[in-house]
């Protein structure tokens, strides 16, 4: 054997081999591709298929809570405002004190009266007294004037000795012709100095400032200290019972009827209204017509609430799926989508809008996807629905 031959067996081949089973050569291979992770296995996620649903499109029209009745609450006096009992807000029954106004001046006139008063009576203690004296007098010089006239006759007296008893007799009737002309005076006078004491009573109601009926504090005009005058709203209180009033585009005017339930938006939450008026005359400048809705009674909503109404003029198929299948993640939102094997994916979707529990996709998903419903908490993107 060659020193050639040598070499290569004794040096290059084993080199050669050694290079081949460092390199895996000699080892199993694994065919190239993905290699498969089991993932995490979750139970229990309700999984549904997403189809969809013939949904109503709505017209959106802004409105307004209204009291049923509103009562600008103002006073016949002019008066400073002492003492204000009432805050916006407040529930007010019929009858109760909102505010209180000065009233001194009242009173001082009041006082006044009663004294004017107290002044007559003794005026006409003393013309029923003097009337009393002048009314016997009046009777004694009658009876002196017939016995007279009887001794006249007789010719006992002379005729100017009578004539002098018939002046006198005239002279006594005379008085008490004066007493009671003097009497009918200070009655009138009492009845005026009366009048104006019920007059003055009256003004003193004035002063308090009631609520008309049972109702809410919508506004408060005026605070302690400012100056109320006649006619000048102090409150404004509505009643309990509310209303919804909106007006709607001259093109919905066939939409809605009397006796309709529509929803309203409030904020973030809905209530039904039931149409109870519609005016079909159309308003030439706004091209508008005005409907108002009975709403349920809430501690919650008050008067002068904005809100939207909820007119339906079409329907059309739109994906909705459960609230409780939305994940969100800061601004986006997602669900998580379920392959055939089982396996979850976070799907991102595009919302739209609301309906009840359910909202609206718009893009993300089509039908015949499925989904996990509810309890998005539990799952994981990758992991697999287990049984």
């Amino acid at each position: 054997m060659n020193k050639a031959v040598k070499f290569i067996l004794f040096f290059v081949l084993p080199i050669a081999l050694f290079i081949l089973w460092l390199g895996g050569f000699f080892s199993n291979r694994v065919e190239p591709g993905e290699g498969k992770e089991k993932g995490k296995v979750v139970s229990g996620l309700p999984v549904m298929t997403v189809e969809e649903k013939e949904v109503p499109s709505f017209y959106k029209s802004d409105g307004m809570i209204t009291a049923e009745n509103n009562a600008k609450v103002s006073t016949k006096w002019m008066g400073r405002i002492l003492k204000v009992y009432v805050k916006e807000g407040d529930y007010v029954r019929a009858g109760q004190t909102l505010a209180v106004l000065d009233d001194s001046e009242i009173k001082q006139q009041k006082n006044e009266a009663l004294a004017g008063l107290e002044e007559l009576a003794k005026a006409k203690e003393e013309a029923l007294a003097g009337r009393k004296a002048a009314l016997e007098n009046y009777e004694f010089a009658k009876r002196t004037y017939e016995r007279f006239k009887n001794l006249y006759q007789e010719n006992a007296v002379s005729k100017q000795q009578l004539e002098e008893i018939e002046t006198k007799m005239i002279a006594a009737k005379s008085m008490v012709e004066q007493v009671d002309a003097k009497l009918a005076q200070l009655k009138a006078k009492e009845a005026q100095v009366k009048a104006k004491i019920n007059q003055v009573n009256i003004m003193e109601g004035y002063a308090v400032i009631k609520a008309p009926f049972d109702g809410y504090v919508l506004k408060k005009m005026m605070d302690e200290g400012d100056m109320a005058a006649p006619g000048m709203p102090i409150f404004i209180i509505g009643e309990k019972k509310l209303q919804f009033v909106a007006n709607l585009d001259e093109s919905l005017l066939d939409k809605v009827k009397e006796g309709d339930q529509l929803e309203i938006e409030l904020g973030d939450k809905k209530i039904t209204g039931k149409v109870i008026e519609k005016n079909p005359n159309i308003d030439p400048m706004s091209r508008t017509f005005k409907i108002k809705l009975d709403i349920p009674y809430s501690e919650n909503i008050t008067s002068g609430m904005y809100g939207k109404i909820l007119i339906p003029v079409s329907t059309s198929k739109k994906i909705l799926i459960p609230k409780s299948a939305v994940v969100k993640w800061g601004q986006l939102t997602a669900v998580y989508t379920v392959n055939k094997d089982g396996t979850m994916h976070l799907t991102y979707v595009k919302l739209g809008e609301d309906y009840g529990d359910y909202v609206e996709v718009l893009s993300g998903l089509k039908p015949g996807d499925r989904i996990i419903s509810s309890q998005t908490e539990k799952a994981c993107d990758g992991c697999r629905i287990g049984g």
